[in-house]
């Protein structure tokens, strides 16, 4: 899984290819038929020079409106002059190649006798239809060039915006897991201070324990994912970790499954101890018998965790449901969007959470 992946591209390479059969469809379809539908023949018999300077002018006017007029519109004041400068110099090329002056062969009026007599002079209404076609032509053109554009342009800044999205989902992850660690931590060395305090017998495997836990923070803090394995694995030494520090009276259950239908599933890395230190730091007594239960399930690609404790240490807002927890309501929503739900329920002085996740679709 790599969620918050940022590739620094403006346009996709989707886009691009989109683009290039766009230009191809133009080029060898579109701008083809529309010549055709125009008496070209007789031009290209009269005068080949324009039609081919007509034909060469029709596809500047296009790629330069595609790539450099519509791109300008989105730029800063100095590109959006350049812009309209060059809108005006096509306008005016155009109009002298309506200015152009051709003469038609007139081989089936010639009178018997004639020969090769000199070609006569185009008349106004045929010079009014030469103009006609000219502009029909460019504006065509300049109209499905500037669309083409456009929708190049919103894509372009759509891909933008996405990426600008991805770059800070990047850094508000980053600033989650900056304020988890260091919560995390903080519980872990009070209870080493107070095993040392005690001087308990399982003060150095604690030890132990700590460092191990500590590694796999370091290791994994920074990456997208682990594999589920690793994630359950770390529950389990935090759980065992803060078991040094409860008595009798507290019962920690913690089960795991896994029916491995779906190899190599994985998921963000620290996502679930917040819940799990959630229900040891509220749940855990001295002096009352208390039970903890934790559950974590996978079963056909959905990973299902779920926490019952008694509350018997009150925070100190009724409705406080901890930074941790509300951090990691963020967390999923960057991360898993719609693919996941999360129940939380602390009624009856019962703080139960009911957490499911669909990690089918981050498999390799």
């Amino acid at each position: 899984m790599n969620t918050t992946s940022i590739t620094h591209n403006p346009m996709p390479m989707t886009g691009k290819k989109v683009q290039l059969w766009i230009d191809i469809f133009f080029c060898l379809v579109l701008l083809p038929l529309m010549i055709y539908l125009l008496p070209i023949e007789r031009w290209f018999q009269s005068n080949t020079l324009f039609v081919c300077l007509l034909v060469g002018w029709l596809y500047m006017v296009y790629f330069i409106n595609r790539v450099f007029t519509v791109p300008s519109l989105f730029r800063n004041r100095t590109r959006l002059i350049w812009a309209l400068l060059v809108v005006i110099a096509m306008i005016a090329i155009t109009y002298l190649l309506t200015r152009y002056k051709m003469e038609f062969p007139w081989h089936n009026h010639r009178p018997p006798g004639m020969g090769d007599a000199p070609r006569r002079p185009m008349s106004a209404s045929r010079l009014r239809l030469h103009q006609q076609a000219v502009w029909f032509l460019f504006v065509i053109v300049t109209t499905f060039s500037i669309a083409i554009g456009l929708l190049g342009e919103l894509y372009r800044q759509r891909a933008r915006r996405q990426e600008l999205e991805a770059a800070k989902n990047k850094a508000e992850l980053s600033l989650y897991k900056a304020q988890i660690d260091p919560h995390f931590l903080f519980n872990t060395l009070n209870t080493l201070y107070s095993m040392v305090v005690t001087q308990s017998p399982k003060t150095e495997d604690a030890f132990m324990q700590f460092i191990d836990i500590t590694r796999y923070i370091y290791n994994n803090a920074n990456q997208d994912s682990v594999a589920v394995e690793d994630e359950a694995q770390y529950l389990q030494q935090y759980i065992d970790l803060q078991r040094n520090r409860m008595n009798e009276c507290t019962t920690v259950n913690f089960d795991y499954n896994n029916d491995h239908t779906h190899p190599g599933l994985t998921i963000a890395p620290m996502l679930l101890i917040t819940f799990v230190e959630n229900a040891l730091k509220y749940g855990v007594s001295s002096s009352v018998e208390t039970v903890i239960n934790l559950a974590l399930k996978v079963k056909n690609g959905v990973l299902t965790l779920r926490t019952e404790n008694p509350v018997r240490t009150k925070p100190n807002d009724e409705n406080h449901v901890g930074i941790g927890i509300e951090n990691c309501r963020k967390r999923l929503d960057l991360i898993y969007g719609d693919r996941y739900s999360l129940d939380i329920d602390n009624s009856d002085d019962i703080f139960n959470v009911n957490l499911t996740i669909n990690l089918k679709q981050d498999t390799p």
